[in-house]
């Protein structure tokens, strides 16, 4: 195998296990939602590579994937379709905290396949907190030099972004 066949591969198992690791599966994810976790494995495999490098845009690409599976599921129902505007996560946490959901809206999630329990409770914090990590660092705010993304930063992210798309990405169909 050639070297990029090679890079291909790890990429792909890499993803595999995370995306494991939160009880999805491949084929729930969006062709958009997919491309921005193989971004973030690509950062991932650099970082790895090159210590001296930030972790920095493995934290955005993360934090587009999040962005994504939210416009793909969530974006698309009458109510939260705030999610799929281009607004920073910290803003849609915010949004989604003064969200007084209808028991309609509740209803229509648990249609999707999706728990309106963590939609409307637990995904709002999570955001909060993922939106941290990325404002800590480098990785908003256009590079603006506020703090070097570290290993840590990234596992925090890493953690934080698949607890949010297990919670928003249907199991039962491809959203």
């Amino acid at each position: 195998m050639d070297e990029a066949t090679l890079r291909r591969k790890w990429r792909a198992e890499y993803i595999d296990v995370f995306i494991t690791q939160y009880g999805l599966a491949k084929e729930s994810l969006t062709s958009s939602t997919a491309k921005c976790l193989d971004d973030w494995a690509r950062q991932v495999q650099l970082v790895e590579a090159q210590p001296s490098a930030n972790w920095g845009t493995a934290i955005i690409n993360l934090c587009k994937a999040v962005e994504s599976a939210m416009a793909a599921s969530l974006g698309m129902i009458s109510g939260l379709d705030f999610m799929k505007q281009k607004e920073p996560l910290g803003s849609k946490a915010r949004s989604l905290k003064l969200l007084k959901p209808e028991p309609s809206l509740r209803q229509t999630v648990a249609n999707r396949g999706l728990k309106p329990g963590f939609v409307f409770s637990s995904l709002a914090e999570l955001l909060s907190k993922l939106a941290d990590v990325r404002t800590k660092t480098d990785s908003a705010h256009g590079g603006l030099e506020i703090g070097t993304a570290t290993k840590k930063d990234a596992d925090e992210a890493r953690q934080l972004a698949g607890k949010i798309l297990a919670g928003i990405v249907s199991k039962e169909s491809k959203i």
